[in-house]
């Protein structure tokens, strides 16, 4: 009965580290139905409140927001926020977390306010809890950071980005992965703040030359380009950058995944917005196959 129960245990988590490996990864959709399974067997063995069961339902949610599936996250997260409350505490990681995918499920959802108001107490209780200089506590702040500049608020969306990259810089050394993540999103923001093609380039080619022309980050910078193009009326150019974006997410996730399904549907609209009288077609084609695979409803 012991070796039986051990056996079992073993699997669980092991089944549940494959999970949470697919929520990280390019088909998030995947790990809601692994997650779901792994929710039916805990349930044989823990309760509601167990820290198991709450970090199932955080993932849950996590994985629901990434596949665009943000109201289901909404209430999955909400609830498993209040139980990690009442039994955890807040001062737990696991409820931190819980907290962190709720605010991202909330800004997708156009709940800003709401979400900006559970970030900030989070940063904070995060940083009375572990420190200013933790690194929980400073993923936080680049999270409110996100969530301001997201929500309009453009100035101090950059202001707590900068306040991230000097703290990192300060902690972990200009050439921590950490560091440069926060100057990739604080020249990220600067650029579109003032509509900067050229500080775009330079991160291009910088992130090309330093990780490679596939790593999501270099794909990520293509992205940014495409839109600021979209954004000051350079259709031609923007459909030729959403193109390059396109072929390379189909190099490294494949054909039929969120983010190559993401770039071929902004290459589309700009087709249509060029005069392309195919493009809506296509578009729609597209628009079904992102509902399929995110279990969406389609008409």
């Amino acid at each position: 009965m012991h070796d039986s129960h051990s056996t079992f245990s073993h699997n669980f988590y092991d089944r549940f580290e494959d999970a949470v490996h697919v929520v990280d990864g390019p088909h998030p959709e995947q790990a809601v139905q692994l997650l779901e399974d792994l929710m039916v067997d805990a349930s044989e063995f823990t309760s509601a409140d167990d820290e198991t069961a709450i970090q199932l339902r955080m993932y849950l949610g996590s994985a629901l927001w990434r596949s665009g599936l943000s109201p289901r996250a909404v209430s999955v997260l909400e609830l498993a926020l209040s139980d990690a409350i009442r039994a955890l505490g807040w001062e737990n990681r696991v409820t931190f977390s819980c907290a962190g995918n709720l605010c991202r499920a909330l800004n997708a959802v156009g709940r800003d306010d709401e979400a900006l108001q559970l970030a900030q107490m989070t940063y904070e209780k995060r940083m009375a809890a572990f420190g200013e200089f933790d690194n929980g506590t400073l993923n936080s702040l680049g999270h409110l950071a996100h969530l301001h500049f997201d929500a309009g608020n453009i100035g101090q969306g950059i202001s707590l980005m900068s306040s991230l990259y000097e703290k990192r810089y300060q902690e972990f050394g200009e050439h921590d992965s950490r560091t440069r993540s926060s100057k990739y999103n604080l020249t990220v923001m600067m650029a579109r703040r003032d509509n900067n093609e050229q500080d775009l380039l330079d991160l291009l080619v910088e992130c090309t030359k330093e990780y490679g022309a596939e790593d999501p980050r270099t794909i990520g910078v293509w992205e940014h380009v495409a839109a600021l193009f979209e954004r000051s009326g350079q259709l031609e150019e923007a459909l030729e950058t959403w193109r390059e974006a396109e072929l390379l997410n189909s190099q490294v996730f494949g054909e039929i995944a969120l983010p190559t399904l993401t770039a071929t549907r902004r290459r589309l609209q700009v087709q249509r917005a060029l005069g392309d009288d195919e493009a809506e077609e296509l578009l729609a084609v597209v628009e079904r196959t992102i509902a399929l695979i995110t279990g969406q409803d389609v008409a």
